[in-house]
């Protein structure tokens, strides 16, 4: 009966620890973090998974701004539409991954990972058929509606390229 009861009483607590990690994660949340949280989802799967730019649309301002890098390289939801575009040229079957998200008030951080292959034309450059897998994080702002207001994104530029076959050759020094 004991073996039972701690059988019991085990299976119980491996339950209960196997919580989801998304629920630990909102349980803290505020009302409007959790609207961020899931239009931030929204932003990624459906925008960038699924290429559906009508959720771009719906879950950032007309004003959107992306900055890559340090260098703003979208000023609004077209410029963003376009640029989103270049990589769906390069890397048809790119996924996006999010690997840690942490809200306080209307700022989300983000660690990512962007996988695809490069079987187009990417940033005017011919496809190499090469497998990426790169890693980034970036910290998003948004408005009291919970929509993405600004993103600065940060990634190894070098890495990429890398990944792609392209090499760094080192100045020549005279």
């Amino acid at each position: 009966m004991k073996l039972i009861g701690l059988l019991l009483t085990l299976f119980t607590m491996v339950m209960l620890s196997c919580k989801n990690n998304d629920q630990l994660q909102a349980d803290g949340y505020s009302e409007q973090e959790r609207l961020i949280v899931t239009n931030f989802g929204n932003f990624i799967e459906a925008s960038w998974n699924e290429k559906n730019m009508d959720t771009l649309k719906s879950v950032s301002s007309e004003n959107y701004i992306r900055n890559q890098n340090g260098i703003q390289v979208a000023s609004n939801q077209s410029e963003m539409q376009a640029l989103m575009n270049v990589y769906f040229m390069g890397f048809p079957d790119a996924k996006m991954t999010i690997d840690t998200i942490v809200v306080k008030d209307q700022q989300l951080f983000t660690r990512w990972t962007f996988n695809g292959t490069n079987t187009g034309v990417f940033g005017g450059t011919p496809a190499t058929g090469k497998k990426i897998s790169l890693s980034g994080c970036a910290t998003t702002t948004f408005n009291t509606k919970g929509k993405m207001t600004q993103e600065n994104v940060y990634y190894n530029e070098l890495e990429l390229l890398q990944q792609l076959g392209y090499t760094l050759v080192p100045p020549v020094l005279e």
